[in-house]
């Protein structure tokens, strides 16, 4: 008859498998937390001019939209709309398994995505006072950065993540008097939803 483990064997494997159970459950690395946290489902902004304009209602899906050739990996798209309007602001991800909370650099949208691309905004539109629009100039760059808290498994953890966002766009603001070119500014925090 074979011996009997010792106690300390035991709660050894105890141990073990109760951090392994761990990690599995919560689904990310280095004892993060998924998903938006604490940050809610609309609080992006564009500010044009005097005007600020807030988005809400993001969602990410795997769309292959601006995956970067022999990758092996897919892009997903982020889609939200202006809070009490249709206007969009869409981002493309080429690389989602290289994001996080560190800041990545905003990118323009450009076929094929560079490979060092990593948040490429593809677009922002926004509906002002007075009947007048505001579009991205897609001849010209954005500048800034993207962060993603409570980002596990690639972007793809069903409990979603918060897109943080900072920098400036170029755009087009048409009113009945004419275009005018102006530039942007994009802040704050917003939840996403995954697909």
């Amino acid at each position: 008859m074979p011996p009997s483990p010792s106690p300390s064997s035991i709660e050894r494997v105890a141990a073990a498998l109760l951090a392994i159970g761990a990690l599995a459950a919560a689904g990310c690395s280095d004892d993060a937390t998924c998903g938006p946290g604490a940050v809610g489902a609309s609080g992006l902004t564009l500010t044009v001019g005097g005007e600020t304009v807030t988005y809400g209602g993001f969602t990410a899906s795997v769309n292959n939209d601006c995956t970067i050739a022999g990758s092996g990996v897919i892009s997903v798209s982020v889609h939200g709309t202006q809070v009490a309007g249709a206007s969009a602001l869409t981002l493309c991800l080429p690389r989602p398994d290289l994001l996080g909370a560190a800041a990545a650099p905003l990118a323009p949208s450009r076929v094929p995505p560079l490979a060092e691309d990593r948040v490429q905004v593809i677009d922002a539109s926004a509906t002002l006072s007075g009947g007048c629009t505001a579009a991205i100039d897609p001849t010209l760059a954005p500048s800034g950065t993207a962060s993603f808290d409570g980002y596990c498994d690639g972007g793809a953890d069903p409990a979603g993540y918060a897109l943080r966002v900072t920098g400036t766009l170029p755009v087009r603001v048409t009113c009945a008097g004419g275009t005018t070119a102006m530039t942007a500014t994009l802040g704050g925090a917003v939840a996403v939803a995954v697909q």
